[in-house]
């Protein structure tokens, strides 16, 4: 269905979130809202085990819609993007993997938005970076403290500082990048990887992701607390009982998860 300026299709277990804002999918006020929309009939639907965010047309995302910004007095520009933040956190803490797939280009709030997800793939020659200081400002929606969390501190200013563009071949061996995919082959890989991902473990997924949520927003202490209160679920699921007795018959390639 569609939701505002973001579509929503199911393909069996896997979610398909496509904006649609033509011609550069900037993100203004109708994206954010049907980004919320979108969500909100994910997690309403049965039987979703991963998700996939991409960009309709010739590119991801362009970024921000920066008519927003106009005339925004100190309270409005907090309010907008501590919105912005949560619709982040609402994707963070989805209890599955997702996979941001972008091409042409991926800029400013459009990189930020991706790097909500679990993960970032890009066809060749997308473009990649924060240039939000070139305006005098700054990366709005947490894409510094992001960057610094897959490529370091250092990568992360140099990044932010510039205000470059880079080739996401470039910075694919930094990390910001999980993977750059040939060109033309992005959706047939992303759909491919996805399916994958929504046959897979998801109580073990959901539990990964919450450990490492509590790493990067607290310390690897609080995140071996959180790996303690996730064991016994973890043991009690059917999808380990299964694994645990397929690799003792050493048939792992056999197992089927159901996501319990």
């Amino acid at each position: 269905m569609s939701t505002g300026s973001v579509r929503v299709e199911s393909r069996g277990a896997l979610a398909l979130l496509t904006i649609d804002a033509p011609p550069l999918n900037q993100i203004g006020a109708h994206v954010i809202a049907g980004l919320r929309a979108a969500l909100d009939e994910v997690e309403r639907a049965e039987g979703v085990r991963a998700l996939v965010l991409r960009g309709a047309g010739d590119v991801f995302s362009a970024g921000a819609d920066v008519s927003l910004f106009d005339g925004l007095g100190p309270d409005q520009a907090e309010e907008l993007i501590r919105g912005f933040l949560e619709l982040g956190d609402r994707i963070e803490r989805l209890p599955f993997p997702t996979l941001a797939a972008a091409h042409g280009q991926c800029i400013a709030g459009g990189l930020e938005l991706a790097l909500f997800c679990d993960l970032l793939w890009c066809a060749e020659g997308t473009l990649i970076g924060l240039p939000e200081a070139r305006l005098g400002i700054m990366p709005l929606a947490g894409g510094v403290q992001r960057l610094a969390a897959r490529a370091g501190v250092g990568r992360a200013r140099a990044m932010a500082f510039s205000g470059g563009i880079y080739p996401a071949e470039r910075v694919e061996p930094w990390g910001v990048v999980d993977r750059v995919i040939v060109t033309g082959e992005l959706e047939a890989e992303f759909e491919s990887f996805g399916t994958q991902l929504a046959a897979g473990p998801t109580k073990s997924f959901a539990a990964i992701k919450r450990v490492l949520l509590a790493e990067r927003r607290g310390s690897v202490g609080m995140a071996d607390e959180a790996l303690v209160t996730e064991i016994g679920s973890i043991f009690a699921s059917v999808d380990a009982k299964a694994g645990i007795e397929a690799y003792l018959r050493g048939d792992l390639a056999g197992v089927s998860f159901v996501g319990a």
